[in-house]
């Protein structure tokens, strides 16, 4: 089962942080996976590589320095999601956080990241079901920047 995690990096990096011993400071575990329904999960945001091409009186200059690792970024997005517990708090209290580095896994895989600025969290409740429903329903934008690839 694919379990979406952010959660702190006072551990080794684990696709299953909910399970670990020691357990984190900090985790905090996706509601529902952001790949069914109205979701959006891309790994591969970031940039394709580094490089340059430069026209000169009497050719051209390229550079290619490669993919690198920190040009990455992760994108997770889910619309009208039944939030219960604490997930949007929690969430907001971790992009809050100036210079915070986090593990993120996706269940498969463990990247340590860091919340994009200024957009690295969002989320709206949508008022509809609030008012009519009575029940809290989200939906949430994430900006992960990749600092490295760990698993």
């Amino acid at each position: 089962m694919t379990q979406f995690a952010i959660y702190s990096t006072d551990i080794d990096p684990t696709t299953d942080p909910a399970s670990a011993n020691p357990a984190p400071a900090t985790l905090v575990v996706f509601p529902q996976d952001p790949i069914f329904g109205d979701a959006e999960f891309d790994e591969e945001r970031g940039a394709a590589g580094r490089g340059s091409h430069m026209r000169t009186l009497g050719g051209v200059v390229v550079q290619d320095f490669g993919p690198q690792e920190k040009d990455g970024a992760i994108y997770i997005a889910d619309r009208r999601v039944l939030v219960e517990g604490t997930f949007i708090a929690d969430m907001r209290a971790l992009h809050d956080t100036v210079d915070g580095e986090y593990y993120f896994t996706e269940g498969l895989r463990v990247w340590k990241v860091r919340f994009a600025r200024p957009d690295g969290f969002r989320a709206w409740r949508d008022l509809l079901f609030k008012i009519r429903e009575a029940v809290d329903v989200w939906s949430y934008e994430i900006n992960l920047l990749v600092v490295a690839r760990e698993i």
